[in-house]
């Protein structure tokens, strides 16, 4: 008999994946968990024989009930969305929802007797690893949960692959802040972001294909996943790395440009200011490896080279939408 996952964020970009990927596999059957069924991106989960079940992440209860619902699910994937709340309630406010959201979804699959793994979507702790020079308020809430998980549940965390996610570089297509801009006259394009251009870049390569790709491989060897971390990464490229792969898809010549926080800030809002503080925190850190997680890699968890879509073949698959 098939095993059941509940996925947190089915209609998203993470969760989105991980129910493409287990859906072609066939190996599991997939609980979707959404706030509202009626969505447009649920119905479309539903024809596809996606059980979609109600639930919310500020509502502890209906968690539990939709993780229990069905003799419960043997595995849930957790994700939280810090970006959908920051404009309207500003960083501080934000990350302290995320972290609610985050506790409640832990309690809850703490909470439900049949779950055997719980892989969940975290980030490095900037405050810790700087010794506090930094704080990267779309990072630092799930981290702390990573610890609030080991401090507080005990018997989960054994039962918990916490998955660190590289910058995503669909935000080159779909945030404005990180997109090129053409340099009137010219033809030719810049990138301007708040950081040196020879700062290192982790790249998640095709998020719609590799989160899927990892979590499936995460719940295929438990044996070695469980209690681990591990890091959706592709390759390890710099911000001028980026510009030439960009180039080379798109043949248009292009500049890097490093911008001022200040001015970034100026141009961006909220947005621009939580981009540069991450983009700094990469500058005096940029090397994962070296954070004390000894993380697995893809090869680890028996992942092909194949298996993922790099920065370069992921570009070229959203040519279009690079200009």
């Amino acid at each position: 008999m098939s095993k059941t996952i509940a996925v947190t964020g089915a209609t998203g970009g993470q969760g989105g994946s991980v129910v493409k990927i287990l859906l072609q596999q066939g190996d599991w059957k997939i609980r979707a968990i959404t706030r509202n069924v009626e969505s447009r991106g649920a119905k479309a989960l539903a024809q596809q024989g996606v059980e979609v079940v109600a639930a919310d992440l500020d509502d502890e209860n209906s968690l539990i009930k939709a993780f229990d619902a069905s003799g419960g699910v043997q595995a849930v994937f957790g994700v939280t969305n810090f970006w959908e709340q920051l404009y309207q309630l500003g960083a501080e406010a934000a990350s302290k929802h995320e972290q609610d959201q985050a506790i409640k979804l832990a309690s809850a699959a703490a909470k439900t007797k049949s779950l055997e793994h719980y892989v969940w979507s975290t980030l490095p702790s900037t405050k810790t690893i700087s010794g506090g020079k930094h704080f990267v308020p779309h990072m630092e809430p799930k981290s702390q949960v990573d610890q609030y998980i080991r401090d507080k549940f005990p018997e989960l965390a054994k039962k918990t692959t916490f998955m660190w996610v590289a910058w995503y570089p669909q935000n080159l297509v779909k945030m404005p802040l990180l997109k090129f801009m053409e340099v009137p006259g010219s033809g030719k394009y810049i990138w301007l972001q708040p950081s040196k251009g020879s700062a290192v870049l982790h790249s998640s390569g095709d998020i719609s294909k590799n989160i899927g790709v990892f979590v499936a491989a995460i719940l295929a060897h438990p044996e070695i996943s469980l209690g681990r971390y591990t890091c959706v990464k592709t390759e390890t490229t710099t911000f001028e790395g980026v510009v030439e792969t960009w180039s080379k898809i798109t043949g248009k010549d292009a500049a890097y440009v490093d911008s001022s926080q200040e001015s970034f800030v100026k141009l961006w809002g909220p947005y621009g200011l939580e981009m540069s503080q991450q983009y700094k925190f990469g500058e005096d850190y940029g090397d994962w490896d070296k954070f004390g997680m000894n993380l697995l890699t893809a090869a680890q968890l028996h992942i092909a080279e194949g298996d993922l879509v790099g920065l370069e073949p992921y570009l070229e698959s959203v040519k279009a939408g690079l200009l």
